[in-house]
């Protein structure tokens, strides 16, 4: 009877262990003080996710990303998991502490309250597992990331130590190291910045646009495009990153004139596409300034010499080509139809031969949307029409004729609307699309 009673102790004991790992990550409801000492015996790291009660992507978190088996079988057995609310009790002071400022982020901790990383903002169950694969692979490093935070905080700035702390920076994928790399190569000598490893810093690491570092990298391109395996595609690429990342602040701030440093730039460092990747700009630009004017105008430029331009057939052909070669591959076996890779291929069969023609469509279309809602003169409206036409000519799509149908009801022919609007509810009644939208709006047309 005893051995038979140790016995059932034991399985409920692995029972509970297999049911805690699956229910996901078990975050210890303690006091940090033990929690410290928790993790120092144990020698992990904390994991610390950090909500409030109104945020939802935080329940979103809670509800998928923490209850995943895969996720709490990592996290229960490697870290020791702790949840604060940041507008309660000690989380305040935690949040503080370690300069929380959204929701959700997650930290993680050493035993010594030393932040090892910290992450804002959204994880899914697979993003979370490469996280924390991140930090584990550089827990044992002799001088970890936070080591080398201190030193810089206190103002070390000395060229090696710059090299190092970018470098160690570079290991996680969230942190910026822009403004550093531009105090790196400030303090060097020109021989210095025109090194290999000064030009491999700037291309692994992004630049300003207006910095020194940009002023490098273009005067040594040919030097450093020869560092890298397909080094043209790769310093390239170092540009566009870093001219985007200036474009979407300049959105972000409304900032005409870093903008125009925007484009600058972009002429300088990727000439062969630049033109038309700022008309391109000017368009989404100005539309989220709301200067009607200049967008309206930059519409008219951008689509009418490089998506007009375009004929209709080409589009067709260019299709039917990449369509054909994206087959080949299934025809040939190199890729399997079936299994695994069965729904991408049946995906390709039923719209690869529409990817162009779905692009072109929906750039025109979100103009046209634009101008209906925005853009009040009748010249203006009417040589919309033919951007929503030719959307239409290239893809039957619901929402291309609803948005003719507005353009037109904006134009005051309400019997055109009408008849568009219906077409856009047949086409998805059709294609099984959710039709409310469009019955809404032909019950709003008969209203008028």
């Amino acid at each position: 009877m005893k051995r038979f009673l140790i016995l059932l102790i034991l399985t409920i004991s692995v029972l509970t262990q297999e049911q805690s790992i699956a229910q996901g990550i078990i975050f210890r409801q303690d006091d940090w003080q033990n929690v410290l000492a928790q993790a120092k015996a144990q020698n992990k790291l904390i994991f610390v996710d950090i909500y409030t009660t109104w945020c939802g992507p935080c329940k979103q978190m809670d509800r998928k990303t923490f209850a995943e088996p895969s996720v709490g079988e990592k996290f229960n057995s490697k870290f020791v998991n702790y949840k604060l609310d940041a507008e309660k009790g000690f989380g305040i002071t935690l949040a503080k502490r370690y300069n929380v400022t959204s929701y959700p982020t997650c930290l993680f901790i050493d035993a010594s309250e030393n932040l090892v990383y910290k992450q804002e903002g959204y994880l899914a169950a697979t993003d979370i597992m490469k996280e924390a694969d991140m930090v584990l692979a550089n827990q044992t490093d002799a001088k970890p990331i936070f080591v080398l935070d201190k030193q810089y905080n206190e103002g070390r700035r000395d060229p090696d130590f710059l090299y190092e702390y970018i470098a160690k920076r570079s290991r996680y994928p969230n942190l910026d190291n822009m403004a550093l790399v531009e105090e790196y190569v400030k303090a060097l000598t020109p021989i210095q910045q025109s090194a290999d490893k000064t030009l491999r810093l700037i291309v692994n690491n992004g630049f300003k646009i207006d910095g020194k570092a940009f002023e490098i990298l273009l005067k040594y391109r040919e030097k450093a495009e020869s560092l890298f395996e397909g080094g043209i595609e790769k310093v390239n690429q170092a540009f566009s990153v870093s001219v985007n990342e200036a474009f979407y602040k300049a959105i972000d701030t409304k900032n005409q004139v870093m903008f125009d440093k925007v484009l600058a730039a972009n002429l300088k460092a990727l000439p062969n596409t630049a033109d038309r990747v700022n008309d391109k700009n000017k368009l989404t630009f100005y539309l989220a300034t709301k200067d009607v004017h200049k967008f309206t105008a930059a519409a008219e430029q951008y689509l009418d010499q490089y998506v007009m331009f375009v004929q209709v057939e080409s589009i067709r052909k260019q299709d039917l080509w990449e369509y054909e070669k994206m087959m080949q591959v299934y025809r040939t076996g190199i890729k399997d139809s079936t299994g695994i890779g069965a729904e991408l291929y049946q995906n390709i069969k039923k719209n690869g031969k529409f990817t162009l023609a779905r692009l072109t469509g929906n750039e025109l279309n979100d103009v046209v949307k634009a101008f209906y809602e925005q853009v009040t003169e009748k010249a203006k409206l009417e040589k919309a029409t033919e951007w929503a036409k030719r959307a239409i000519e290239l893809v039957e799509n619901p929402e291309y004729y609803h948005s003719y149908a507005q353009l037109m009801l904006k134009l005051g022919d309400k019997p055109k609307a009408l008849d568009l609007e219906q077409k856009a509810y047949n086409i998805a009644l059709r294609e099984k699309i959710d039709t409310h939208k469009f019955t809404a709006a032909i019950e709003k047309i008969n209203v008028k």
